[in-house]
């Protein structure tokens, strides 16, 4: 079993300048450190590779070694490699207007045990459904005013 949050966000720039901040690792992490703790392990000149990262669930830190990849100019994601099971996909596209983009986050996260890791993912799916938004106010936030 797993469980799985989705959060958007529409952003006063066009898509094409977002997916540069977007989908660079070196850039967007940074930015959305509120979501956990991230740091480079093996990784190339722009970013993309293994990085250790522990995101903030309560009061517990869930994680462990991902890979992060560009599968197209648009969106960036990252898949659990050791640790706890989870993934992530962020992603930009053309916003409703002109000269607005449409950011959205996708993570899904798998906790170990029956009953008690079913009851666990029910629970965090709210702890980081808001992460998730605050992830993104701070991403739009870095778009709108500051990049």
């Amino acid at each position: 079993m797993s469980t799985t949050v989705r959060r958007s966000i529409t952003a006063h720039r066009p898509a094409s300048e977002v997916m540069k901040i977007a989908t660079d690792p070196l850039v967007v992490l940074p930015i959305i450190g509120g979501l956990g703790r991230f740091e480079q392990i093996d990784t190339d000149a722009d970013g993309f590779g293994e990085w250790d990262l522990f995101l903030d669930v309560g009061s517990v830190h869930v994680g462990g070694r991902v890979v992060v990849d560009r599968p197209s100019p648009a969106q960036l994601t990252w898949h659990a490699i050791r640790g706890t099971r989870h993934q992530l996909e962020l992603s930009v596209a053309e916003g409703a207007r002109e000269g607005e983009s449409l950011l959205t986050i996708v993570m899904s996260l798998q906790l170990a045990g029956f009953l008690t890791g079913r009851l666990t993912e029910i629970l965090a799916a709210g702890i980081m459904a808001r992460h998730l938004e605050a992830g993104l106010q701070q991403l739009r936030h870095h778009l709108e005013f500051e990049a």
